[in-house]
């Protein structure tokens, strides 16, 4: 088992360096660092034992820090509502506000519709959480309706006791379009992290995530950017 285990967080590992490593030679890339602030909160509407207990919500918050954390660059309100479809599954549909204010540009505001199926599974050598959403995307400075895809993998694994944990994700941004206001046709953008997780309350209802995040966006101009983020989660589940 612990062979099998090492085995996986190794090849994980060197995904994302050669992935790094790839981003890095293959294209002009303008850094940057910043801090993402991040609460989201998921739970059943109804905790009973009728068929009720199957709906679900979802609230999310976020504030990102951007040009070395000395400024809020975007901000995210993303509220939802979801089913249970059995004991590993969920799908949701849900709505989000997103306000960016970049250095040298005009603000935008977005509205966005999204769509999401999610999956987890606990293993002995750990647990396992992947999501798959689909986004219609409205902005205020164009007139198209933006469709994007994103696919989400996640791998948690104890350490230490059952309340800390490692924590080791990816997620890739696909458009399936291209917009008025900017966005284009393909590969979008990617994140990947590397953390520690640790829940706070003996009951699980509340767990925090902190660590690293590399979040590589694919411009139009041809100059990529590459951000280093430093994350900070509390997940709340009830």
């Amino acid at each position: 088992m612990n062979r099998t285990h090492d085995k996986l967080l190794n090849r994980i590992g060197l995904f994302l360096l050669l992935l790094f490593i790839h981003l890095k030679a293959n294209a002009e890339v303008e850094e940057d660092s910043g801090v993402w602030g991040v609460v989201q909160g998921q739970g059943a509407f109804v905790n009973s034992d009728s068929a009720s207990k199957n709906w679900l919500w979802w609230m999310e918050g976020q504030g990102r820090f951007f040009n070395d954390s000395s400024r809020l660059g975007q901000s995210l309100i993303r509220p939802g509502v979801g089913y249970k479809l059995s004991d590993n599954s969920s799908a949701w549909l849900g709505y989000a506000w997103i306000y960016t204010r970049p250095q040298d540009s005009s603000s935008t505001d977005e509205h966005r519709i999204w769509q999401q199926f999610s999956w987890a599974d606990g293993y002995d050598w750990g647990n396992l959480f992947t999501r798959t959403r689909l986004e219609q995307r409205f902005l205020n400075n164009g007139d198209d309706t933006g469709w994007r895809f994103r696919q989400f993998a996640k791998y948690t694994h104890p350490l230490f006791s059952n309340r800390i944990y490692a924590s080791i994700w990816d997620e890739v941004f696909v458009n399936i379009n291209s917009t008025d206001w900017g966005a284009e046709n393909g590969f979008g953008q990617n994140r990947a992290f590397a953390g520690i997780g640790a829940f706070v309350d003996s009951a699980r209802h509340y767990r925090i995530e902190l660590g690293y995040m590399n979040q590589f966006i694919n411009t139009a101009n041809g100059k990529d950017e590459m951000n280093h983020i430093l994350s900070c989660n509390l997940f709340i589940r009830y």
